[in-house]
């Protein structure tokens, strides 16, 4: 208690006293210095272990205290190279420079050295009446700098050889927090400790004017901060404990299940299996590829097949049509897509470089029309194949089979064929004129299609490309929501039928404070918020009905309505903030929002499924509804026609935040997991000995 209490209290109303002038604060005497024990007794080991365990405690202090500071000067230089190399993941280390390096691994020691400089300057008491105050502190400021700078340099050494020497994968957060990585981890620190106590004891005595140490002095102060080293590894593996708790709590607060009513049951289970008679009915009979729309002669769309292949897993899993049922389509898809004609050929083919058209005959799966290889489309179709790889586990020949065509068409996708001069990945490609300009830029709908390229075995996107994409990202704060910018819901939705990114965080989101799948939820509350003020004052907006994204629309044209002249559309992005605006509601961008926001899609879905029935039929909601166009309907206009990538998210969607079936399948594929390491994500949170226990206690749930 003397070197934890008496002796920091001592140098802090020394400070604030010489600093003053007069005598602010007490002097009290809390706790007698303890008698000079022999070297090397059992006093002198207990005196030892105590002055170790004291000098933690106000260093700790100390830390607490300059992390603010530091975090700030750390913000406001977070754009310099200095500050991209200390904060750099560990992938992106591993492909940096050396200079890179030796700077994220020298950070830590320098701000110990920076603690240890404050903790020598303000709670180090001066007692040596020979010497003047301040040059008793600077004294004690440098030594305090030496030590606890060359003890974390040490302990950090320690650990990063031990790591390369002996596979120890301390950067991994569940082994570090493992027995055997605390034990590595206290290990090293000590050792650290005592290294640091060897600099202390002949820095004290050369500064003093001294000579070198005594071997008393030596193995006093080695003995003493090797405990002081274990000690502040203790308190931090305790804070790093209490985080991963923390996180593993809130990760298990998010995926559980939802607590629905047999009512709500029944209600979605049904709105799920009218959506799926979509797929059903608008999928050809011998390709298996899904029409784009519900129209006798509308193309197929890869985008629809993708959400297919998905949706007859589900159907599957609900007991709408039997495993064999899903197999024998799936089978069916994946043969005709790997078969098909690739090539430059303006007809007569799929695709080029293992990408497909954007719209296909579904009698034949040849390019229908004009339309372009679709780099997003195609990764949409990818998710759905995918998913089959991994749904399909079995070992049945059809099973077997489903998996080898999966790969087969995965690994054929050349995605850094479509890279541009300036590293991004172009939209599309026609052989009529080449690449499309456009390029792909965040906050969008693309996180799936740079995740698959990233991940590819085959034809790899480079990690650096996923910073590339988010540097374009936009920060928006529409009705209390701040969030990346998107406006059509959709953007939101796409990816995260197949990813989940509950508790994954890459560079963007640890700068934000929360992940993508977060991200997905203010954009629906703002939209709710948006169409709860509607200041464009459109006809039967409200906190009942809302959602904007991409969808059909009424009619190119203008007309006055209300007195007012308005404009009209057909199909279009529409969306909040910074997108257009008819009038027009999507059902999809409310109804696949579900995971994202229970509390606002829930009501509205129940007020669409009784007060607007006109809506909704056997093959799920209609495509969009605008109250305004048609003032004489009570849902104005709606659309006769349904479409696959609307239709698709709201079964999908409605899936992952009833059972989180498309999350689990998909969760451990090997290439996503790849692209993820690669683009720098944090894993979730991994329960380490204790922290399931400690996660359990926080959320006062059951372990899991």
């Amino acid at each position: 208690m003397q070197s934890a209490v008496q002796q920091p209290l001592d140098g802090l109303t020394q400070l604030v006293n010489h600093v003053a002038d007069k005598k602010i604060l007490p002097d009290p005497q809390l706790f007698k210095a303890p008698k000079q024990a022999e070297f090397g007794s059992g006093g002198w080991l207990a005196e030892t272990i105590g002055s170790g365990l004291g000098a933690a405690i106000p260093y700790m202090a100390v830390e607490v205290a300059t992390r603010g500071a530091l975090g700030k000067a750390g913000s406001m230089a977070e754009g310099t190279g200095v500050m991209r190399a200390i904060n750099m993941s560990t992938e992106e280390a591993a492909t940096a420079g050396n200079l890179a390096k030796a700077l994220r691994f020298a950070a830590p020691a320098g701000k110990m050295a920076v603690n240890g400089a404050v903790f020598g300057l303000v709670l180090t008491p001066s007692s040596d009446a020979s010497q003047g105050f301040w040059a008793q502190r600077e004294k004690a400021a440098a030594s305090s700098a030496i030590t606890f700078g060359t003890m974390g340099l040490t302990g950090a050494g320690l650990m990063a050889g031990a790591e390369a020497r002996l596979g120890l994968p301390m950067t991994n957060q569940a082994f570090a927090l493992s027995y055997k990585g605390i034990g590595v981890r206290l290990g090293a620190n000590a050792l650290g400790g005592s290294v640091g106590g060897l600099a202390s004891a002949e820095s004290n005595s050369l500064l003093a004017g001294k000579g070198f140490a005594t071997k008393e002095e030596v193995g006093h102060s080695m003995a003493s901060f090797m405990v002081t080293g274990a000690a502040l590894d203790a308190m931090h593996l305790g804070g790093d404990y209490y985080q991963a708790a923390k996180a593993v709590a809130r990760t298990r607060e998010l995926t559980a299940p939802p607590k629905l009513n047999p009512a709500d049951q029944q209600m979605l289970e049904k709105m799920q299996q009218a959506h799926f008679q979509y797929f059903h009915e608008e999928s050809d009979p011998v390709t298996g590829l899904t029409k784009d729309r519900s129209t006798d002669q509308s193309p197929a769309s890869i985008a629809a097949v993708g959400f297919s292949l998905t949706a007859h897993g589900v159907a599957a899993d609900h007991g709408w049509i039997s495993r064999e049922q899903a197999a024998d389509y799936s089978l069916k898809v994946l043969d005709n897509l790997w078969s098909s004609k690739q090539g430059d050929d303006a007809q007569g083919t799929s695709g080029t470089h293992g990408l497909f058209y954007h719209f296909l005959d579904p009698k034949t799966g040849l390019r229908q029309g004009q339309n372009e290889v679709s780099t997003i489309d195609t990764a949409l179709l990818m998710g759905g194949v995918l998913y089959a790889r991994n749904y399909f586990d079995g070992a049945s020949p059809k099973e077997t089979q489903i998996r080898d065509l999966s790969n087969k068409l995965y690994n054929r996708v050349e995605w850094n064929w479509a890279t541009n001069e300036d590293g991004r990945l172009s939209m599309g490609w026609t052989p009529e004129d080449g690449f499309i300009k456009s390029d792909w830029q965040a906050y969008n709908e693309a996180h799936i299609l740079l995740l698959l390229g990233m991940g590819s075995p085959t034809h790899p996107l480079p990690a650096t490309m996923w910073e590339k994409y988010m540097s374009t990202a936009k920060l928006t704060d529409q009705y209390g929501q701040k969030n990346l910018e998107f406006g059509p819901m959709f953007g939101h939705q796409y990816t995260q039928v197949w990813m989940d990114f509950r508790g994954k965080l890459d560079a963007t989101n640890k700068k934000l404070g929360f992940d993508y799948f977060e991200n997905s939820r203010r954009a629906a509350l703002a939209q709710h918020a948006y169409a709860v003020a509607n200041p464009q004052g459109w006809r039967g907006y409200g906190a009942l009905d809302w959602g904007l994204t991409a969808s059909d629309g009424p009619a190119e044209v203008t007309k006055i309505v209300d007195g007012k002249e308005r404009e009209f559309h057909t199909y279009n992005a529409r969306g909040f903030p910074n997108a257009p605006d008819d009038g027009t509601i999507a059902p999809t961008a409310a109804a696949a929002s579900l995971p994202f926001a229970p509390e606002i899609v829930m009501p509205t879905l129940k007020h669409w499924l009784t007060e607007r029935p006109e809506i909704f039929g056997h093959q799920g909601f209609a495509d969009a509804f605008n109250p305004t166009f048609d003032s004489a309907k009570p849902s104005g206009w709606i659309d006769a026609e349904r479409l696959g990538i609307d239709q698709g998210p709201i079964l999908l969607m409605t899936e992952n935040y009833r059972h989180g079936s498309i999350w689990q399948k998909m969760q451990n594929d090997a290439n996503l997991q790849t692209a993820l390491d690669k683009a720098g994500f944090t894993r979730r949170p991994i329960a380490a000995p204790g922290v399931n226990w400690l996660s359990q206690f926080m959320s006062g749930q059951p372990a899991s």
